[in-house]
């Protein structure tokens, strides 16, 4: 799928969702009703480009690159958005998946390795960690590709991305907890740092939901 037909379906999902027409954009964008519908009428005669899919978004307070992703071919509503498992999720490292984590809108969609279909229902910033290092094995060993989901709630024994706001990247550990304290595990025997206790300048990106292996 080209990237103005994306961002045009993108646009009008949107729209369903919130119930908005388009003179509401023209009016949150300042632009005249026949500018908008040029572009995202019924019949539009020319593609969103890279200025006004940022403008789109900021006006709508959706993060920089979201019409640009691919959520898959159709109209659909929220509600089935979250079961539509033909869906794309991003494949990023963990650098990439660290700037996901903070969600200031700074992720931008041509930082995908590649996109792969979801195998399930996941949440709207759902997106696919690939492992990098040896920390999690044997369960997981670099290169594997675990999709991570946001939405969902992280309890002790669950599988998680964390992130340390002083570091970059994001890594993947097992969610402990002794007595009230939470703690980040890591599966290898070997690895020099096992255990991190959870503190304030830790955050949860997300649960980990599959593991995808390639044949």
């Amino acid at each position: 799928m080209k990237i103005s037909d994306t961002r045009l379906q993108n646009f009008r999902r949107v729209l369903a969702e919130r119930k908005l027409r388009l003179t509401d954009i023209a009016d949150l964008l300042g632009k005249a009703p026949a500018q908008v519908s040029a572009f995202g009428g019924k019949n539009p005669t020319k593609g969103i480009g890279d200025q006004i899919a940022r403008e789109i978004e900021k006006a709508l307070d959706l993060y920089a690159g979201y019409l640009d992703m691919p959520y898959g071919l159709g109209e659909y509503n929220n509600a089935t958005l979250l079961s539509h498992t033909g869906r794309q999720l991003p494949v990023i490292g963990s650098i990439a998946a660290g700037t996901w984590c903070e969600g200031k809108g700074s992720f931008d969609p041509r930082d995908a390795e590649e996109w792969i279909d979801a195998p399930g229902p996941v949440g709207p910033k759902a997106f696919i960690l690939r492992v990098e290092g040896i920390s999690m094995e044997p369960k997981f060993v670099e290169g594997d590709k675990i999709v991570i989901d946001p939405a969902l709630e992280a309890l002790p024994g669950h599988f998680v991305a964390a992130k340390r706001t002083r570091d970059q990247a994001a890594t993947l550990k097992q969610l402990k907890q002794e007595g009230n304290e939470l703690y980040l595990f890591a599966l290898n025997p070997d690895w020099p740092e096992r255990i991190i206790k959870m503190s304030e300048e830790w955050v949860i990106c997300g649960r980990a939901r599959w593991k995808i292996s390639d044949l």
